[in-house]
C-alpha cells in the first residue's frame, strides 16, 4: 500500500527530472548568441535609394524579443521576422538624411534564448533625381524653354503655387486667393472643356487665350487640359459610365472614332496654335488620370490610350508644328501605372492628382516617393491637381517638393473645408512657395 501511495510522487520526481535534464542540455550545447552576417543597406552605405527596404541577416534562426525595441533614429520602428532575417517596411525614410538603426542587445533572440550583442548601422539617403535636360518636342520655342529650365532649377527646392480657373471663363479662383492673401498664384490652368462644340453662342471660346495672355504678360504660367467630351456628339459626357465612345478604335484610321478623335485634335490645335504665335509656353496636360478608367480615353486599357496620346502628340507637334507645349502625363501609383505611360520621348513631367480628404494637409511624400521611383526618377513631378494642398513645411522636411500645386477650382479653393484664407496665408507665409510676384520674365 505504502509503494502504491507513493508512486505517483515517484513519477513525479522522474518527469521532473528529465524535463531539468532536456532543458540543461538545451542550455549546454547552445550558448551562442545569434550574430549579424549582412545588412541592407550595409553599415557606411551612401547614396541609398528611400524605398529600401531595411533588413538584417542573423547566423542563425531567430525571434523578435518583446522587451526590445528597435529605433531608427531613436524612433520605435516595427519588423517582421523571416527565419533569419529582420525586415523593416519602405516608406519611413527621407531624402538626403542620415539614419542610424539600432537593435538593441534584448530584441533579438536565438530559439535557445541567447540574445544578440546590440547591433548598430548607419547610413545616407540621397537626392538622386536626374532630370532630363531638353523637352521631347524638336526644337522648342524660346519660352517653352525657359519655362522648362525655370521649372528645373526650382524643382527640390521651390514650390509654384497655382490655382484652376472656374470652367476657363475667368480666373475668379486666382482673383479671390489674391483679394483674400495679396499675392497671386504663379500658376493658374484652363480647360478646353467646350471648344471642340462648334457654333455656340453660349460658349466663351476666346476667354481661355485671352485671360491667359494678360497672365502672361504679367509673367503668369499658364496651363491647359482637356476634358474631351464624346468625339462623335461633341456636345456630350467625358465620363466612361455616360458614354459608350470606343478609343480603342483609335488603331482603325478607317472607323468613324477615328476620324472624330482627329478633327477634334485639329479643333485643338487651331486654338494652342493662338498661344504659340503669341510666344506663350503652356503647361499642357490632356488625357488626364486615364488610368483610372473614369474617362473614355482610359475606358479600354492602357494600349489605347497610349496609341492616342503618341497620335495627338505627333498630330500637334509633327503636323501642326506646335513647339511651344510642355507635355504632362498623368500618373497614379498603382501596380500598373508604368503599363499606361506613353514613354520618356513622348512626355516632359509626371503630374498626380491627389485628393486626401477634408482638410488633410499631411505631407504626400509616400505617393511622391512611389512615383518618382516608377519613372525613375528622370522626370520633373509635380501635384497637378488636388483637393487639401500639403503643407509646404512638411514637404521641405519630408522631401516631397513638388514642382507645383494646384487645388481644383470652386470650394476646392475658397471652402475651409479644404483650404480657405487661413490656409492660403500659411502657404504663401513659406519663402520657397512662388508666387505670381516672385516669378521672372520669361518672355525674352
Amino acid at each position: 500500500m505504502l509503494l502504491k501511495s507513493i508512486f505517483p510522487l515517484i513519477l513525479f520526481f522522474v518527469f521532473t527530472g528529465f524535463i531539468f535534464s532536456c532543458k540543461k542540455t538545451v542550455d549546454d550545447s547552445d550558448k551562442i548568441a545569434p550574430t549579424l552576417m549582412e545588412s541592407i543597406p550595409a553599415n557606411g552605405s551612401t547614396s541609398v535609394d528611400i524605398n529600401t527596404s531595411i533588413s538584417c541577416k542573423f547566423t542563425e534562426q531567430i525571434l523578435l524579443s518583446t522587451t526590445g525595441k528597435i529605433l531608427l533614429n531613436n524612433q520605435a520602428v516595427n519588423a517582421t521576422v523571416s527565419p533569419r532575417t529582420i525586415t523593416i517596411a519602405p516608406g519611413l525614410l527621407k531624402h538626403n538624411t542620415t539614419y542610424t538603426l539600432i537593435i538593441p542587445n534584448n530584441a533579438i533572440t536565438d530559439v535557445a534564448g541567447n540574445f544578440s550583442d546590440q547591433i548598430s548601422i548607419s547610413f545616407t539617403t540621397t537626392d538622386s533625381f536626374n532630370i532630363v535636360s531638353s523637352l521631347v518636342t524638336p526644337q522648342p520655342s524660346l519660352q517653352a524653354l525657359k519655362l522648362y529650365n525655370f521649372l528645373k532649377q526650382n524643382f527640390g527646392t521651390n514650390v509654384i503655387s497655382g490655382t484652376m480657373a472656374n470652367h476657363s471663363t475667368n480666373i475668379t479662383e486666382a482673383i479671390w486667393v489674391h483679394d483674400n492673401t495679396g499675392k497671386w498664384p504663379a500658376l493658374t490652368t484652363f480647360d478646353f472643356i467646350d471648344h471642340t462644340n462648334p457654333n455656340q453662342s453660349w460658349i466663351q471660346y476666346a476667354a481661355p487665350f485671352a485671360l491667359a495672355q494678360d497672365w502672361w504678360n504679367n509673367n503668369g504660367i499658364v496651363g491647359l487640359i482637356w476634358h474631351w467630351r464624346d468625339p462623335l456628339t461633341k456636345s456630350g459626357p467625358f465620363y466612361t459610365a455616360d458614354t459608350n465612345f470606343d478609343v480603342s478604335k483609335v488603331s482603325d484610321p478607317s472607323s468613324v472614332e477615328y476620324k472624330a478623335m482627329i478633327a477634334d485634335i485639329d479643333v485643338i490645335a487651331g486654338y494652342l496654335k493662338q498661344f504659340k504665335d503669341a510666344g506663350i509656353p503652356v503647361i499642357w496636360r490632356p488625357l488626364h488620370e486615364a488610368a483610372g478608367g473614369w474617362f473614355w480615353w482610359g475606358a479600354k486599357g492602357p494600349a489605347a490610350c497610349k496609341t492616342l496620346w503618341k497620335i495627338m502628340y505627333n498630330r500637334l507637334v509633327t503636323i501642326h508644328e506646335l513647339n511651344n507645349l510642355i507635355w504632362v502625363w498623368t500618373s497614379n501609383t498603382s501596380g500598373s501605372a508604368i503599363d499606361w505611360y506613353p514613354g520618356d520621348e513622348y512626355v516632359d513631367i509626371i503630374g498626380m492628382d491627389i485628393y486626401p480628404g477634408n482638410n488633410q494637409h499631411g505631407s504626400q511624400f509616400a505617393e511622391f516617393n512611389k512615383v518618382r521611383y516608377i519613372f525613375g526618377n528622370k522626370k520633373i513631378i509635380a501635384l497637378s491637381e488636388c483637393g487639401s494642398v500639403p503643407d509646404p513645411a512638411l514637404m521641405k522636411t519630408n522631401g516631397d517638393m513638388w514642382s507645383w500645386f494646384m487645388p481644383w477650382n470652386n470650394e476646392y479653393t475658397e471652402s475651409d473645408t479644404h483650404n480657405g484664407v487661413a490656409w492660403w496665408k500659411k502657404i504663401f507665409s513659406y519663402d520657397f512657395v512662388i508666387t505670381r510676384d516672385q516669378m521672372p520674365d520669361l518672355k525674352k
